[in-house]
């Protein structure tokens, strides 16, 4: 670092050395971001037109698998051709992929775009964490993963009103060429701020396609089990899941070049504990996410807007509580950290009993507490992390956070269909059963957090 950072605030970050680079990582994740929550809202729109109702799930996972797959493969590219270009090659098709979605003639091509698309994020977002343990001091890193969740907070509550006006316009093409411009000033401005020349590791071997084959088919499993009806099918895509992965994680502990950090899932590390921290919390994100909309419409006849912003609530108490949480001394960071899991399980247990009978404000309340549980222990959790990957391992470190979450989402996403459609939801979302599918999932999910509370109570800082 060029100098040393007398005091951990919010200034630091507006003033040089660090103020472009806080740009940078802010424009680095808004991409991405945007693009997420923009496409689910116009995907209604290009089915619309261009049909494919039938594999309109699709897009969605695409997405997923090359979002997973372009920030497990970004501490690749980062070793073997630096920052700038990797950042670099991200954009480039990160903005392909905005062209081809939105020229896209048939539901095929877009879904092929939007897996392009997912590889390119994929990489802006762990280059995006990689910058800041590369870029920023230590005490900085709270402030610049606090404004990454920020950018989160700001594409989930802008991106689908954006969504919605150009849908509405009958533009909802223009929704995937909107972002492009983002991913071209974040790699302009990392080709300034990185001009000098980068060490890169001349070890580097040729590409892992071996082990990124195998991420992505366990990836492609998961997305799968929701929407198979035999319980002996689910079985076996989970089961091909976790060997893949087993599988991988050997092979690249043997690898001269590593995907994966030491010590990842090993509960006896701190790091290990801090992933798994990570995972849980990620896992959390997905129940409220994915059908909190639907019941409430449902259940209390929400229109769909008023649902879609209902659900932002646990988005909003993620990044305001992220932004609360920078101001908590280092003494009490440990039990923020355990603080965290424990709202929101209480979030989950409201919502478990609140999402059947209601009211809205208190399935709204519900949402605050499991968003704001998340975010109180975020930054600290990832903090943890960073600080306890070894020094040769950093850029990996710095990658897998997003890819952790990422899997998670993935994760969380396919037990939450799992369950709510062994409850009956696959057969027709009549209220009764709605009622009854939501309360078997929020029910359900609350052990995932209590889990983090476990953990977290074990998650001790570095002496």
């Amino acid at each position: 670092m060029s100098r040393a950072v007398q005091a951990s605030s919010w200034a630091e970050l507006r003033r040089p050395p660090y103020a472009l680079s806080a740009v940078v990582v802010v424009l680095g994740i808004l991409a991405p971001a945007f693009s997420l929550f923009i496409t689910a809202t116009v995907l209604p729109s290009a089915i619309a037109e261009i049909g494919g109702l039938s594999i309109y799930a699709w897009a969605s996972t695409a997405y997923g698998v090359g979002s997973i797959l372009g920030s497990a493969g970004s501490s690749v590219a980062i070793r073997k051709a630096g920052m700038r270009r990797a950042f670099l090659l991200a954009a480039v098709a990160f903005v392909v992929a905005a062209g081809v979605c939105g020229a896209a003639p048939s539901m095929p091509v877009l879904v092929a775009g939007r897996g392009l698309q997912g590889l390119g994020g994929g990489m802006l977002i762990a280059g995006a964490h990689t910058m800041v343990l590369e870029v920023f001091p230590e005490p900085l890193w709270p402030h610049v993963l606090a404004t990454i969740s920020t950018a989160w907070g700001v594409a989930a509550l802008g991106g689908p009103a954006l969504g919605g006006v150009l849908a509405g316009l009958g533009l909802w093409r223009m929704a995937f060429w909107a972002m492009a411009p983002i991913a071209v000033v974040a790699a302009a401005l990392t080709w300034r701020l990185l001009r000098t020349a980068e060490v890169r590791d001349t070890r580097a071997t040729g590409v892992p396609l071996g082990r990124l084959s195998l991420i992505c088919a366990s990836v492609l499993c998961i997305g799968s089990i929701a929407n198979t009806g035999a319980t002996a099918a689910r079985i076996a895509l989970f089961g091909t899941a976790v060997v893949s992965i087993v599988v991988v994680l050997r092979l690249d502990a043997a690898a001269p070049s590593r995907l994966f950090p030491s010590g990842m899932l090993s509960l006896r590390h701190r790091i290990g504990k801090g992933f798994w921290m990570v995972f849980l919390l990620g896992m959390c994100t997905t129940p409220g996410g994915i059908y909190v909309p639907l019941f409430v419409q449902v259940l209390h006849g929400a229109s769909p807007a008023a649902a879609g912003y209902l659900y932002s609530t646990q988005s909003l108490s993620w990044t305001a509580a992220t932004l609360l949480s920078t101001r908590v001394t280092a003494a009490r960071v440990h039990r923020t950290i355990v603080l965290g899991p424990l709202l929101s399980a209480a979030g989950f247990v409201g919502l478990f009993l609140t999402i059947g009978p209601g009211p809205i404000l208190a399935i709204a309340a519900s949402l605050l507490l499991v968003g704001g549980g998340i975010g109180a222990c975020w930054t600290h959790v990832a903090t943890h992390v960073l600080s306890s990957g070894r020094a040769d391992e950093g850029a990996v470190t710095a990658s897998m956070i997003p890819t952790t979450q990422l899997f998670a989402v993935a994760l969380g996403s396919a037990l939450s269909g799992v369950i709510a459609n062994a409850a009956g939801l696959a057969g027709g979302a009549s209220r009764p059963v709605t009622a009854l599918a939501g309360t078997w999932l929020y029910g359900s999910f609350v052990v995932v957090p209590l889990t983090a509370f476990v953990i977290a109570s074990r998650l001790r800082p570095a002496r």
